[in-house]
């Protein structure tokens, strides 16, 4: 478990941590599963292991092809591993200036979404399926972004590649997507 020394089963969630687990987790989770129940492409809950970094080495061992990420998942892992995370506060951070923090129950939400999606669509198509497609439905579920309309705009000037960019332009495609096509995930990821 690379010295994740706390451990707590919430439902079909397995919490790890660095350090005591906050209560406040359950509510955190009870959020997310929210956001995750009104996706059409709900099934019910998932079981699945989150382990919550402090950010330092065993953030940087295990995201090595994504560090400046908020959390990932890997193909055919019900496994997600959070960057800098704070229950108290419900966020989770990556140390970008601009779009450098989201809700901890968000990004649960975002990448519960993955899991979703592979089960949906299956682990090949998934991981297939373009990034606005993929990251974009993550973050429509969630109903947040790491940008507010501002930010997305100075951006745009200032660092028109930056990530949280474009996954903030992934979530309004979806969503421009979604209300075009009557909200058919399916047509969605069709590409329609």
């Amino acid at each position: 478990m690379l010295a994740f020394p706390y451990e707590q089963r919430i439902g079909t969630v397995t919490v790890y941590a660095e350090r005591p687990i906050d209560p406040r987790i359950g509510s955190e989770l009870a959020r997310a599963e929210g956001l995750l129940r009104a996706s059409p492409i709900y099934t019910g809950p998932l079981d699945r292991s989150l382990f919550l970094t402090d950010g330092g080495w065993r953030w940087r061992l295990l995201a090595i092809q994504s560090p400046g990420a908020f959390a990932f998942r890997r193909p055919f892992s019900l496994a997600i591993v959070f960057n800098r995370s704070d229950i108290g506060a419900d966020r989770v951070t990556n140390g970008r200036a601009i779009g450098g923090s989201r809700t901890l129950s968000g990004v649960i939400a975002h990448e519960t979404t993955h899991i979703m999606i592979a089960n949906h669509v299956g682990e090949l198509r998934s991981a297939m399926l373009p990034t606005w497609q993929s990251e974009g439905y993550a973050d429509h579920v969630a109903r947040e972004s790491s940008l507010t309309d501002a930010d997305a705009e100075s951006l745009r000037t200032t660092g028109p590649g930056a990530s949280s960019l474009v996954y903030y332009d992934a979530r309004r495609r979806v969503e421009a997507s979604l209300r075009a096509n009557g909200g058919s995930v399916d047509a969605l990821f069709a590409g329609r």
